[in-house]
């Protein structure tokens, strides 16, 4: 997700973005799928999202970079647009992968700078998304959320790899 800031009560969501992942590889399946307040508006792109929220959890597992900040946004959003709830549980019951503690721990365990661990090809940086969001640069934001997710899928992919190979450290 995009949005134009961290105050749930506040901010909006610009962007709810996902794209599939093969389980074993995590390689891309499909294309990504991003949804954009400025063409349809925050209430109809988080309505959009909700079934993956929803759905059989083996059907959309969920991989991400902090998702406990999407899903407190998305939670405020459903509740703001009686949109239903989202029910903390239902993150607890389902399989998802979150790299956010995964990138603290390569960061010596701190948490700033944990999100810069990822490589990123594009020169934008994620706070100046709002900015751009603001003067109508639709496509500058896209074309970073293109590369911010060909970015995170690099990564998965090479942790995917080498994480299991930790375990041998541990035995």
């Amino acid at each position: 997700m995009e949005t134009t800031g961290l105050d749930f009560d506040m901010d909006e969501i610009m962007t709810i973005q996902w794209q599939g992942l093969d389980g074993f590889t995590g390689r891309p399946i499909g294309e990504l799928t991003i949804l954009t307040s400025w063409e349809s508006s925050e209430r109809e792109i988080v309505k959009t999202f909700i079934p993956n929220l929803k759905c059989n959890w083996w059907d959309f597992i969920l991989v991400g970079k902090n998702l406990t900040f999407e899903f407190c946004f998305l939670s405020q959003k459903m509740e703001q647009y009686d949109l239903g709830r989202f029910d903390f549980r239902n993150a607890h019951e389902r399989a998802l992968v979150d790299l956010k503690p995964i990138l603290v721990m390569m960061n010596n365990g701190r948490f700033k700078g944990f999100d810069q661990i990822i490589p990123k090809t594009n020169p934008t940086r994620n706070d100046q998304i709002p900015a751009l969001y603001k003067e109508g640069k639709y496509d500058q934001v896209i074309q970073y959320i293109r590369d911010e997710a060909d970015d995170f899928i690099k990564a998965y992919q090479i942790l995917k790899v080498e994480m299991p190979r930790l375990r041998n450290l541990l035995a």
